[in-house]
C-alpha cells in the first residue's frame, strides 16, 4: 500500500493558526485592560475590516452600497481586532523569514559566483602562463634547431674535407 505525500502545507497552516491564537489572546487581554491600546491599535483594523466586509457582502448580494453601517460592539471590536492583529503578527514574522531566506540565498549565490569568477580568472592566468611558456619553448627549439643545423653543416664540411685524403701523412 502506497502512502501519499504527507500534507506539510496543511500542517504548517495549522501550526501558524495555533501560534496566532495565543498572540491574539494577548492582544485581546491588553485591549480589555488598556483603553488607549484598544482605541488606537485594536479598533481601527477591526472597524476597517467590518466596513469592507459589510460592503462586499452587500455588493455580492446585489443590494447596492449601504447608507449606514452599524458599528461593532466593544466586545466584537476587541475580538475581531485581536484576531486581525494576531494574524498580522504571524504574517509579518513569516514575511520577515522569507525575506531573510531570500537575502541569504542571494548572498550564497553571490559568493558562489565570486568563487567561480576567481577560479576562472586563475585558470585564464594559468592558460596565459602556459601559452607564454609554449611560445618561449618553441623559440628555444627553433634556436636549437638552427644551431644544430649549422653544426651539422660544419660537421659535414669537416668530414668531407677530412675524407679527401689530402692531408694524409705517410
Amino acid at each position: 500500500m502506497v502512502v501519499g505525500v504527507f500534507p506539510l502545507a496543511k500542517l504548517a497552516l495549522l501550526a501558524i493558526k495555533h501560534i496566532s491564537k495565543p498572540i491574539g489572546n494577548l492582544i485581546k487581554q491588553t485591549a480589555k485592560k488598556n483603553k488607549s491600546f484598544k482605541t488606537l491599535v485594536v479598533a481601527p483594523p477591526a472597524r476597517l475590516y467590518h466596513v469592507i466586509d459589510v460592503r462586499s457582502k452587500m455588493w455580492m448580494l446585489g443590494l447596492g452600497q449601504p447608507r449606514l453601517i452599524p458599528p461593532l460592539t466593544d466586545a466584537m471590536t476587541i475580538q475581531m481586532g485581536g484576531d486581525i492583529l494576531g494574524e498580522m503578527v504571524i504574517f509579518i514574522i513569516g514575511a520577515t523569514l522569507i525575506v531573510g531566506e531570500f537575502k541569504r540565498q542571494a548572498k550564497n549565490d553571490r559568493l558562489k559566483h565570486e568563487k567561480h569568477k576567481m577560479h576562472r580568472e586563475k585558470l585564464e592566468e594559468r592558460i596565459g602562463d602556459l601559452t607564454n611558456k609554449v611560445t618561449r619553448q618553441t623559440k628555444e627549439i627553433n634556436q636549437l634547431r638552427s644551431k644544430l643545423g649549422s653544426r651539422e653543416t660544419y660537421t659535414e664540411t669537416y668530414t668531407a674535407y677530412s675524407n679527401t685524403g689530402d692531408l694524409e701523412c705517410n
